[in-house]
C-alpha cells in the first residue's frame, strides 16, 4: 500500500496525472461522488465555512439531502485506505459524503472567506448595504418639513426657487467644464512616462487582471482575443474570469477556448445582491498580484497598459493607490445614443479627470481599466458590493484613506450602447449609484470635510451636486420651454424686479451653463477625432433630457430595489472598429 501511496504521489507532483484525476478514482473506489471545482458551495456562518476537523481536509458541510447533512472531503494520499474502509464499513454514512480535490477545497474556503463583505464588517458606515442614519435621517425630515412649507408659498416664490437652483448648477457645471476644456488645449494633465518603462532588462511585478462577465457568450472570443494580446510576461500576469455559478453558457464558451495557463476561470458561489462590485470582491482573494486591474467584457485596452501602470506605480510614493486609464468609445456612429456617449467619454476622459487630477482633487473611477495597488484596496476595504456604481464610490473612499488618483496615457475602447432601452436601463443604474455613493459619504459631513478637506468638498459638491440638479431640472426646463413655445406659459413680467432678477440670472446661467457644455464637447470631439457635427451640439440638450428622465427612474429603483444590477447588453454593434 505504501508503495501504491508513494507512486500516486510521484505522478501527481510530476506532473504526470492531476489531483481531480487521481481523486476521482478514489471516489469511484469509495463509492461516492467526486465534486470538480465550481460544484458545491460550502454552508457558513458568518461568511465561514462549516468544517468538523481540519479546515483543508473536512469534512466540510455543504448542504442538506432530504434533511440529511451532506459532506466533502479532501483526505491525504496517506489516508485514502483508511477512508476507503470506513465508507465500506458504514454504508449509511458514506451516503452523506463526497469527495473533492485539495485544491478545489482550498478554492471553496477561498471563496467564503473572501472580503466580499470585508467592507460591511470593517467599515459598516461606509457601506451602502446600510440605508440610513441620524444625520440622513434628519436631512429627509427637514427636507420634507421645507417642501411642507413652500406648498403653501405663491408662485412668485417658487420661480424665485427654480431659477436659484438652475442658475447655481449651471454655473458651476458650466464653469468647471470651461475651465477643464481650456486646460486640455494646454500641456497634458497625465504622468510622462518612467525610463524604466523601456528597459528591457526589469523584472515586472504580479499583475491581476479581474474580468467580470455575466451572459457575455457570444463576446467571449473578441475579449479573449483582445486580453492575449497585453505585452506582458504571461509568468507575471493572472487573467480571472469572474463568472456566476447560473452562467453555463459562458463558462462554456470560455473553456472551449482552449486558455493559456495565466488564465483562470473563477465560478462564484451563488449569493446576493448579484453584482459586479461582488464578483470583484470574490476575485480580489484569487489576486496574486502585487497591482490590480478591472476590465469589462467589450474592453480592447492598449497591449502596452499594464507595462506603463506597472512602470509609473514603480516611481510613484505609496500613496498614489490607483491610476486611471482613458477610455475611448469606438462605435460613436452606431445610432444617435452611442454617438452622444461618445462626446460625453471625450469630455470627461480628455477634460474633466485630468482637470481634477491636476488640482490634487479626488474623481470617481470609471468601471474599467482602473489600475491598483492591492494592498490600498486591501486597506480600503475592497468594493462594496451594494453600491451599483462601486467605482465613484471606490474613488472617494480612497481619498477619504489619503490615498491619491491620477490619470495616464492608455486608451481602453469600449463599445457605447447602441439601443435607448439598454442605454436608459444603464444610465438609470449610474444615476442610482451615485445618489448611494452620495448617501454613503455625507452620513457624517464633519468626518467627510475633515478627510478631504473643505476645498476638495466644496468643488466637488459644486459640480457634482450641480450636475445633478441640473439632470433633475432638463425635463422641467424642456417642458417649459415647450410650454413657452405654445403660449401656454409667458415669461415672468419683466416690469417687476422680481421678474427682471430671475431673466437675468436665469438667462446668465443658462447661458453659461449650455454654452461651456456644449463648447467642452466640441473641444474635446475635435481632439480625440470624433469630426463633430452641428448636429451633435444641436441635440445634445435632447440627450440631456433623456437623462434626466433616467435620474426619475434611479430614484424609484433607488426605494425599490437599490441593489438590483440593470445588466448592459453587449454586443450590440455592428460598426465597431476591429482590433489591429
Amino acid at each position: 500500500m505504501d508503495q501504491a501511496l508513494s507512486a500516486s504521489e510521484v505522478l501527481v507532483k510530476g506532473g504526470y496525472v492531476s489531483e481531480d484525476t487521481l481523486y476521482s478514482a478514489f471516489a469511484e473506489s469509495c463509492g461516492v461522488p467526486f465534486l470538480p471545482l465550481g460544484s458545491f458551495r460550502p454552508r457558513t456562518i458568518n461568511d465561514n465555512p462549516l468544517t468538523f476537523g481540519h479546515p483543508a481536509v473536512g469534512p466540510m458541510l455543504m448542504g442538506l439531502d432530504n434533511g440529511t447533512p451532506v459532506y466533502v472531503i479532501t483526505p491525504h494520499y496517506d489516508h485514502f485506505e483508511a477512508v476507503r474502509t470506513l465508507l465500506r464499513r458504514h454504508p449509511a454514512f458514506a451516503g452523506q459524503v463526497r469527495v473533492t480535490a485539495p485544491a478545489v477545497m482550498g478554492h471553496a474556503r477561498a471563496l467564503m472567506n473572501s472580503p466580499a463583505t470585508d467592507l460591511e464588517t470593517r467599515y459598516p458606515d461606509l457601506s451602502a448595504k446600510h440605508r440610513s442614519s441620524r444625520n440622513l435621517i434628519s436631512s429627509f425630515v427637514i427636507g420634507g418639513l421645507l417642501a411642507s412649507a413652500l406648498l403653501l408659498a405663491p408662485l412668485g416664490l417658487w420661480l424665485v426657487l427654480f431659477v436659484a437652483a438652475l442658475s447655481t448648477a449651471c454655473l458651476t457645471s458650466g464653469l468647471v467644464r470651461i475651465a477643464s476644456a481650456r486646460a486640455s488645449l494646454g500641456s497634458c494633465a497625465r504622468f510622462d512616462l518612467p525610463a524604466a518603462y523601456n528597459d528591457p532588462t526589469i523584472r515586472w511585478p504580479a499583475y491581476t487582471v479581474l474580468i467580470p462577465l455575466y451572459r457575455e457568450m457570444n463576446i467571449v472570443p473578441g475579449l479573449v482575443y483582445a486580453v492575449s494580446r497585453l505585452d506582458y510576461p504571461a509568468d507575471r500576469l493572472q487573467i480571472l474570469f469572474l463568472l456566476e455559478c447560473d452562467d453555463l453558457e459562458t463558462a462554456v464558451a470560455l473553456r472551449q477556448l482552449d486558455l493559456p495557463a495565466h488564465m483562470e476561470i473563477v465560478i462564484l458561489p451563488d449569493g446576493a445582491p448579484r453584482t459586479k462590485p461582488r464578483a470583484l470582491s470574490y476575485g480580489l482573494v484569487q489576486a496574486r498580484g502585487e497591482f490590480v486591474t478591472v476590465f469589462d467584457a467589450e474592453d480592447r485596452p492598449d497591449p502596452d497598459q499594464l507595462k506603463k501602470a506597472a512602470a509609473l506605480f514603480s516611481e510613484l510614493p505609496p500613496y498614489f493607490a490607483c491610476l486611471q486609464a482613458r477610455l475611448e468609445i469606438d462605435n460613436a456612429d452606431d445610432s444617435f445614443f452611442s454617438r452622444q456617449f461618445a462626446l460625453e467619454y471625450a469630455g470627461l476622459f480628455d477634460q474633466l479627470l485630468p482637470w481634477f487630477f491636476r488640482r490634487g482633487l479626488p474623481f470617481p473611477l470609471s468601471g474599467t481599466s482602473n489600475h491598483f495597488r492591492k494592498d490600498a484596496l486591501d486597506h480600503v476595504g475592497g468594493w462594496d458590493r451594494h453600491n451599483v456604481t462601486e467605482d465613484a464610490d471606490l474613488g472617494i473612499r480612497l481619498a477619504r484613506f489619503r490615498y491619491r488618483t491620477g490619470v495616464f496615457p492608455s486608451t481602453t475602447r469600449e463599445e457605447a450602447p447602441v439601443r435607448f432601452a439598454n442605454w436608459f436601463a444603464q444610465r438609470a443604474r449610474w444615476h442610482k449609484g451615485w445618489l448611494q455613493t452620495i448617501s454613503v459619504h455625507i452620513r457624517d459631513p464633519r468626518l467627510l470635510i475633515s478627510e478631504l478637506g473643505a476645498r476638495a468638498c466644496l468643488i466637488l459638491a459644486g459640480f457634482y451636486g450641480g450636475s445633478f440638479v441640473l439632470t433633475a431640472l432638463h425635463p422641467v426646463f424642456a417642458l417649459l420651454v415647450l410650454a413657452y413655445g405654445a403660449g401656454l406659459l409667458g415669461l415672468p413680467a419683466p416690469e417687476t424686479w422680481v421678474g427682471a432678477l430671475c431673466l437675468w440670472v436665469g438667462g446668465i446661467a443658462a447661458a453659461v451653463g449650455y454654452g461651456g457644455a456644449l463648447l467642452a464637447a466640441w473641444i474635446a470631439a475635435v481632439r480625440t477625432g470624433l469630426q463633430p457635427r452641428p448636429a451633435d451640439l444641436i441635440l445634445m440638450p435632447v440627450y440631456w433630457v433623456f437623462a434626466g428622465l433616467a435620474f426619475y427612474r434611479s430614484v424609484f429603483e433607488l426605494v425599490r430595489s437599490p441593489y438590483h444590477w440593470n445588466k448592459t447588453e453587449h454586443g450590440e454593434s455592428k460598426r465597431r472598429q476591429r482590433v489591429a
